[in-house]
């Protein structure tokens, strides 16, 4: 805490917290730590506006320190290079401008500040918004010999001239692991309890205004709920019989090697041959019931599931030409200037008739209005959410997938009104058309632009629409006709993995038959559904007789997609793309479409 304007006297009373506090330099001046009484500390330095303390995170330890320089001062270095042969890090409020970040402007602290962090190699741990109320001005951040997977976030709260400001550490002060709980029984409650009230905001909103802020009252209600609890202990890999039997022979193991008596001996061999039948018997069952599992269904699968997704590794940093970047604002622009490049709007030839055709048929339903499409039943949004797996990574709006599934039943009523007011309109929610692009490392911890897997989270709720409009789709083509036998990508029931078996019998079979070597040509297109062009799959789409409120809505849906690519705390900016498209379902089986009409 900075400009801390109380003495360790005057200090407010925290349960289990003890206070650190140094007197500053004027009225407004002053710095203080606040530290739980579990946590070892020892006081390194304390100057007027400036404490740095010694802190043991499990086996090392690193120094934290707290720092206010006031206006038109200079930074203290000296104080700042105290001890840096260790881990340190320094918040507070340095008073200094920069543009490098997010300043609109540089002042004489800030171009000093730059110049040191230039010359010793440190970094900063500064938030994104502005933390100042009286300027635009990110002057409240942390310096650091190590940034890496630090995060930060400015709150728009409170009454000071200063917006708090939250820090994430990727370490943690105890040996002790930590779980986030979240009670479902009281989020079920609590949504039950105000089911009616939201039947009527449903009614009185637009669709785009009420998905907002229901996706925030989800969010919101989740953290409300949850608590992060100590591990205190670890579920056994043997169920308790077994456990039991197995530290009875255990003990009378080491009773024998002590005593050296016979009956001992016998007593000891007696439960080492109970304990070994009993736990063969388990074994047993557990395989019996493991193979009865992999026989239903098409759970064999999910056994070989981890062979054809290895291990990634986290991603650390990028290799580039210049050698490896690990600063995460700049990996994130790295990597927001690699993807607007690769969805850059493609040039066409004018001299190709499938172009020539391909513009004019997007020009002419660019013309169209929205039209509406058919009305969504409570049923469709059932069957959706059903098929919807419980998923906890967070969308832009910070909820998951299993947030909608804890939703109680009486919610689908009201989920069901907002997507008819869209289904009336023909029209999709702006918020689902942006991506929340998380980066995973194909090889190694720094891995090369071409090396990374793009995952791309965008809006639960919007995903839930789009299943609807999906299963609709896939109803189409299979009154059309369209799927072709080979196809097993995005088709229901079929899988890669099954053609591939039928691939090699194929091949057992054509060699077998004839004694005659057999060729097979395989084929992968780079980028392939990266690279589809929007103008072409309107035109196939046109060509294979699709519905009309369905190639308007695609239409509708493909405009004004956007990006950013998300690494720890740090957001590239927002960038579009004018191919392809970032995960959605509904975009990839049209473009198988694309490709085997194009």
């Amino acid at each position: 805490m900075s400009k801390c304007r109380f003495k360790n006297k005057k200090s407010p009373n925290i349960p289990f917290y003890n206070w650190i506090c140094q007197e500053g330099t004027n009225a407004f001046g002053g710095v203080a730590i606040i530290i739980h009484n579990s946590l070892k500390t020892k006081t390194i330095v304390q100057a007027p506006n400036f404490i740095l303390i010694e802190l043991t995170v499990l086996s090392e330890t690193i120094l934290i320190g707290a720092i206010y320089v006031p206006p038109g001062s200079s930074v203290p270095f000296n104080l700042l290079e105290t001890h840096v042969s260790k881990n340190f890090y320094i918040f507070g409020d340095y008073n200094a401008k920069h543009s490098q970040w997010r300043c609109n402007t540089n002042n004489s602290s800030g171009n000093e500040l730059k110049s040191w962090l230039d010359e010793k190699g440190y970094q900063l741990i500064a938030p994104i918004k502005p933390t100042s109320k009286r300027s635009d001005a990110v002057i409240d951040f942390g310096i650091t010999n190590d940034a890496t997977r630090w995060r930060s976030e400015t709150i728009i709260e409170g009454t000071s001239d200063h917006y708090p400001v939250y820090f994430e550490a990727p370490f943690s002060v105890s040996e002790k692991g930590y779980f986030k709980k979240t009670n479902w029984n009281i989020y079920h409650f609590f949504l039950q309890n105000i089911c009616e009230y939201l039947n009527v905001v449903v009614y009185n909103l637009d669709a785009e205004d009420f998905f907002y802020l229901f996706a925030l009252l989800l969010s919101s209600l989740s953290d409300r709920v949850s608590e992060f609890l100590p591990v205190t202990k670890y579920r056994s890999p043997w169920p308790p019989y077994l456990v039991t039997l197995a530290k009875k022979q255990n003990k009378l193991r080491k009773k024998y090697r002590k005593t050296r008596v016979l009956k001992d001996l016998e007593e000891y061999i007696h439960w080492k041959k109970v304990y070994a039948y009993d736990r063969c018997l388990y074994q047993q069952k557990q395989t019996e019931n493991r193979l009865a599992w992999i026989a239903q269904g098409n759970n064999i699968w999910k056994l070989v599931h981890p062979i054809f997704h290895p291990y990634s590794p986290a991603l650390s940093g990028l290799t580039t030409n210049e050698g490896i970047i690990k600063n995460p604002q700049t990996i994130v622009d790295t990597l927001a200037d690699h993807h607007e490049k690769h969805f850059e709007t493609p040039t066409h030839d004018s001299g190709t008739l499938a172009h020539v055709e391909a513009i004019e048929a997007y020009t002419n339903i660019s013309y169209l209005p929205n039209i509406p499409l058919e009305q969504i039943s409570i049923e469709d949004v059932h069957s959706a959410l059903k098929r919807t797996q419980n998923k906890k990574s967070t969308d832009c709006d910070g909820i998951s997938a299993l947030h909608l599934k804890q939703m109680p039943e009486e919610f689908i009523k009201i989920i069901t009104i907002g997507f008819n007011k869209m289904a009336e309109t023909g029209s999709y929610l702006k918020r689902s058309k942006h991506a929340k692009v998380i980066c995973i490392s194909k090889e190694g911890m720094y891995p090369t632009l071409n090396k990374l897997r793009p995952i791309s989270l965008i809006s639960n709720i919007g995903k839930l629409f789009e299943k609807i409009i999906h299963k609709r789709i896939l109803k189409w083509c299979k009154e059309k006709g369209i799927y072709v036998d080979e196809q097993s990508g995005f088709t229901p029931e079929r899988r890669l993995q099954t053609r591939i078996l039928t691939l090699v019998e194929d091949l057992r079979l054509t060699v077998a038959a004839c004694n005659r070597p057999a060729l097979v040509i395989f084929v992968d297109f780079l980028s392939a559904f990266d690279r589809i062009w929007h103008l072409m799959l309107i035109r196939n789409l046109i060509k294979l007789d699709c519905p009309l409120p369905i190639i308007r809505w695609i239409f509708s849906w493909l405009q004004e997609r956007s990006m950013s690519i998300h690494y720890g705390n740090t957001v590239s900016r927002c960038g579009c793309f004018h191919v392809g498209s970032f995960i959605p379902k509904v975009n990839n089986n049209i473009s198988n479409m694309c490709i085997a009409q194009g």
